[in-house]
């Protein structure tokens, strides 16, 4: 089976090593002791993405959609990789749909 993996490219980002380690020892930890870890992770998370957007070093440029790209038909293609079959077939509905609405404003503007 092949393996998926989940990183998206804004996790690739905000994920420091030292964060994915300290991710690997909280199934090995007791009670009480992995949920003080755990919530030190989310802590560490949460101020190493806001120092990210707030160091203004476009550090997060990376995440960015180019200039010029249909961002909501981007994103949902970008979506398909977490779905589930049934849910994939749904974004394929919502793309098609948008693509006739597209040639139906060609044809007639």
């Amino acid at each position: 089976m092949e393996e998926q993996n989940l990183f998206t490219p804004y996790d690739e980002m905000v994920q420091t090593r030292e964060l994915q380690m300290l991710k690997t020892l909280v199934p090995y930890l007791e009670g009480r002791r992995k949920r003080q870890i755990a919530m030190l992770i989310q802590y560490l998370e949460l101020r190493h993405t806001s120092s990210l957007f707030s160091s203004g070093s476009g550090a997060l440029s990376a995440c960015e959609i180019p200039e010029g790209t249909d961002r909501r038909s981007a994103m949902l293609i970008a979506l398909k990789d977490y779905c589930n079959p049934k849910e994939k077939e749904m974004i394929d509905t919502i793309l098609n749909l948008f693509s006739v609405m597209e040639n139906y404003e060609l044809f007639f503007n």
